[in-house]
């Protein structure tokens, strides 16, 4: 049996996204090297990252499902990043993702807001982590073949949400004379988890690491971030997959005030 662990979404440079607990941007720049601190938030979500890598242990793969950095947020001029530096960013991501009990890792590539395409911020991070980088990837598990691609339909109708799941195991089932058949489809970009299986298939989406930013505040109380991963369990004769949601306190997602 095998263990496979997903993240993806670390949106690393957001103040809202996980984050060691200090990082000294540009650390072998020493005459302007400076430190940086995590605040309240990304504490929590870093403990959160820690929690799971105890949890899950050593896994025989890692799958990096995009958008590992916020990027420049060149549409907010950098609003809510604690660097603009986007080698730090890369390099932040790459180092948490080391962390990870694993020497294999697969990772894809995210949406152009963010990682950009030429050259992939998200290429990057797997490049320093000497993994395998594909804007989408067939992985074989032994018997089983899983697609993972970053992008899904974001919705907050709970059956706009299922619909697009449905989506992905209907096309990937239309076109199987095309790219053959998949045992398991992986997304994520939704900051969310998701799960559908039909006769034709079964798709997953993995949730991310980042809370509410001003992007997700201006739309009121219609979509709430989840904090988790998936792991994915490949035998000879089963393909499973665990997603995991870690709760985080509803005043680190709405700032609280009183009269």
């Amino acid at each position: 049996m095998k263990r496979i662990l997903a993240v993806g979404d670390l949106h690393v440079g957001s103040l809202v996204s996980v984050m060691p607990d200090e990082v000294y941007v540009e650390a072998t720049d020493t005459a302007r090297a400076n430190k940086i601190e995590a605040n309240p938030i990304q504490k929590a979500l870093y403990a959160a990252w820690q929690a799971m890598l105890d949890d899950i242990g050593k896994v025989d793969a890692c799958f990096v499902l995009g958008d590992s950095i916020d990027g420049p947020n060149r549409k907010s001029t950098g609003f809510e990043l604690w660097t603009s530096n986007l080698n730090q960013q890369v390099t932040t991501a790459a180092d948490l993702l080391a962390m990870i009990k694993t020497r294999k890792y697969y990772g894809i590539q995210g949406s152009f807001y963010h990682v950009g395409e030429n050259t992939s911020s998200d290429l990057a991070v797997l490049t320093m982590l000497h993994g395998t980088f594909g804007t989408d990837l067939a992985v074989t598990v032994g018997p089983h073949r899983i697609h993972l691609a970053h992008q899904i339909g974001v919705s907050s109708s709970p059956i706009s949400k299922a619909t697009a799941l449905q989506g992905e195991i209907v096309g990937a089932h239309l076109n199987k004379d095309a790219f053959g058949d998949f045992d398991l489809i992986v997304r994520a970009h939704r900051h969310e988890s998701g799960y559908v299986q039909n006769a034709w298939g079964r798709a997953l989406v993995v949730p991310g690491w980042k809370l509410r930013d001003a992007f997700v505040s201006k739309l009121g109380l219609r979509t709430a971030p989840q904090i988790g991963y998936a792991v994915i369990y490949a035998g000879d004769d089963s393909l499973t997959a665990d997603v995991q949601t870690i709760a985080v306190e509803s005043n680190k997602m709405i700032r609280e005030v009183a009269v």
